[in-house]
């Protein structure tokens, strides 16, 4: 029995008898092991401190004189919680000593009687070691994959466009929620022409890297809409061709894709679009509280690159009237695919997943803002025990810009100089109000330093490349309620002194260039704070007296 002699065969012996050492030594080595064998714990400790990477296994006594084997093995699990160890005792195990039931607590430990025969005790090492060894390289090939589907994740991510914008015509708001760490579902949301805007949601046959690989080259080839002059006049039908035609030359044999293509005019009250196997647009009216249907007529065509001779045409295509407080929604239909249980097996009716879509987009309109909408849905069903999904999730919910009298709100880009501008589009907007100078300067400080906050959180995360927050201010009573949605993590709680001197410094110079004091100075200046987290978003509330009594 001969194995390759290297480091990766380290076997480290403890033992206070050397007679033993030699013995079990020279055993080991003429099976081709590397024995390193010592007398006493803190020779073994700093072999292991050394070594515990290359080691294979220990051997070691339970009865010796500096401390019993069962203490050792609890200093070797600080070093590794796997690393195989055998104990070598003359104890009867008969006798009723119980070290075999302590033996057994630690799932990678062995019993060898020390009057085992050589090659008995070799068989059994040998084993272990190379299952040990198997599984270790498996650790590894998982590691690695881990870290390339990471990577992949992260380069699915900086191709989306960005998850909401709101513009002086219209608003759209998304959620992407792989149900591993690469998706096959895809959107894209870009100006179209003066006050036109084009959405796609797409959904890629399959799952894992082909489909992940397949969406970041689509998503690339939707980009060109954006810089392509002359694609104003395209509609959706010729859009699902020339996504055809890509499917047909790089893709045929690879994947197909269903596809929703929608192309909005808000100014004209009106959405065209066009469903290539996807599930079809719902629009909700705000008159009609409910879910309205568009296609009575079944338009449509195949999914894109099913069929090498599919031709989309004009008559495939729907145009759907709107009012100004009509929502669209697009989806991908693994909305529907969750259950309360890995198995699948308690699943949600789909009217449920409707009814839910219907209330909390109703609430949402009503209220002003659309931005937690998509993120709301999914946390009311997870409240409802519904959150183990089968297939990737995609919801885009668009319309026309309404803005409420009263209320201010704006998608702001994480950056330290499109903060900074918007603190000052605030302060104008809060003055134009009628507001005092000492609220409008204090809802200034607040809203720029709650969001310098989230862009120095976020500037060293690759997962938030191009990301924005989104805020509204408005007047309740007695308070100015700022409210702020983002997808970093919530700051930690933070106890603050009531008339912090920090603060009227603040106040009184409008010196932003040390913002680690934000927090604090933020929760002076509000009566209270409120945070939510829905699926991936944040929405945070600061609550700012209009009577400010501090310092």
């Amino acid at each position: 029995m001969q194995i390759q002699r290297d480091n990766a065969s380290e076997i480290l012996v403890v033992d206070d008898e050397k007679l033993i050492r030699l013995t079990i030594s020279a055993k080991l080595k003429a099976a081709g092991y590397v024995p390193i064998a010592v007398g006493t714990v803190e020779e073994a400790l700093s072999i292991l401190k050394e070594k515990h990477s290359t080691l294979r296994a220990i051997m070691t006594d339970i009865m010796m004189d500096d401390m019993d084997g069962f203490n050792f093995r609890d200093l070797v699990r600080g070093y590794d919680p796997n690393l195989p160890i055998f104990f070598m005792t003359a104890l009867d195990p008969e006798e009723g000593s119980g070290f075999l039931k302590r033996i057994m607590e630690d799932a990678n430990s062995y019993y060898l009687p020390k009057s085992v025969k050589a090659q008995v005790m070799l068989k059994r090492i040998q084993s272990i070691v190379t299952s040990r060894r198997i599984e270790r390289f498996m650790e590894l090939q998982m590691a690695e994959q881990k870290a390339s589907l990471d990577i992949a994740a992260h380069v699915q991510r900086s191709m989306l466009p960005l998850r909401v914008v709101t513009t002086p015509r219209g608003f759209y708001t998304s959620l992407w929620k792989p149900k591993d760490m690469v998706s096959g579902d895809l959107y894209e949301a870009m100006q179209f022409g003066t006050g036109v805007y084009l959405y796609v949601l797409g959904d890629i046959q399959g799952h894992g890297t082909s489909a992940a690989l397949a969406m970041t080259a689509i998503q690339s080839f939707l980009k060109q809409f954006r810089v392509n002059e002359g694609q104003c006049d395209l509609g959706p039908a010729d859009i699902a061709n020339r996504l055809q035609r890509f499917f047909r030359s790089y893709l045929a044999d690879v994947t197909y894709m269903t596809a929703l293509i929608c192309i909005h005019r808000p100014l004209l009250g009106e959405v065209e679009w066009i469903s290539c196997g996807a599930p079809d647009l719902c629009v909700l009216d705000l008159e009609s509280e409910s879910f309205r249907a568009v296609n009575p007529e079944k338009r449509g065509g195949l999914p894109i690159g099913l069929m090498t001779d599919t031709v989309y045409t004009k008559e495939d295509t729907v145009k759907t009237p709107l009012s100004d407080m009509s929502v669209c929604l697009a989806y991908t239909d693994g909305i529907f695919d969750v259950s309360r249980d890995e198995n699948s097996m308690d699943t949600i009716a789909s009217e449920r997943i409707i009814s839910t879509c219907r209330e909390i987009t109703l609430d949402a309109r009503r209220d002003g803002s659309m931005i937690a909408v998509p993120h709301r849905i999914l946390s009311a069903l997870e409240d409802i025990g519904y959150r183990h999904y089968t297939d990737d999730v995609s919801m885009l919910f668009f319309g026309k810009r309404v803005s409420l009298e009263g209320v201010y709100d704006q998608t702001v880009a994480m950056t330290p100089e499109a903060v900074s501008a918007e603190a000052v589009a605030v302060g104008e907007w809060c003055t134009a109000q009628g507001w005092s100078d000492d609220l409008v300067n204090r809802i200034q400080l607040v809203m720029e330093e709650v969001l310098m906050n989230i862009c120095d959180h976020g500037l060293d995360d690759r997962s938030r490349l191009n990301e924005v927050a989104n805020m509204r201010v408005r007047r309740r009573r007695g308070y100015i309620e700022l409210t702020v949605w983002d997808t970093g993590t919530p700051p930690p709680s933070v106890e603050v002194r009531s008339g912090d001197s920090n603060v009227a410094f603040e106040l009184k110079n409008r010196e932003f260039s040390g913002r680690g004091r934000g927090r604090l100075i933020t929760r002076e200046l509000c009566d209270g704070i409120s945070r939510s987290r829905y699926d991936q978003l944040n929405e945070t509330l600061y609550f700012i007296p209009i009577e400010y009594k501090g310092s």
